[in-house]
């Protein structure tokens, strides 16, 4: 079995730093109390509904950074020097 693949746990930070303003961003156009579920208000408080939101962001960001780091793979090979 092998272990994680440190590059996964490397997009945590970056999908961080973005699922932070994407957060801002989508409650400055939208008010948590409006947010209808399956046709019926959210059964939420506010701060419930922005927890929810930033971790389901950072989740989203975190798939696809990690999903870039996957397909290009790690850093490029050293190159050889011949002496």
């Amino acid at each position: 079995m092998r272990a994680c693949n440190p590059n996964f746990l490397r997009a945590l930070w970056p999908a961080f730093l973005v699922a932070l303003p994407a957060t801002a961003l989508l409650f400055s156009a939208v008010n948590p109390r409006e947010v209808m579920l399956f046709g019926a208000p959210a059964p939420i408080s506010d701060l419930g509904m922005y927890t929810v939101t930033f971790f389901v962001l950072w989740l989203l960001c975190w798939a696809a950074s990690a999903l870039n780091l996957w397909l290009f793979g790690g850093p490029p090979p050293e190159p050889q020097w011949d002496d």
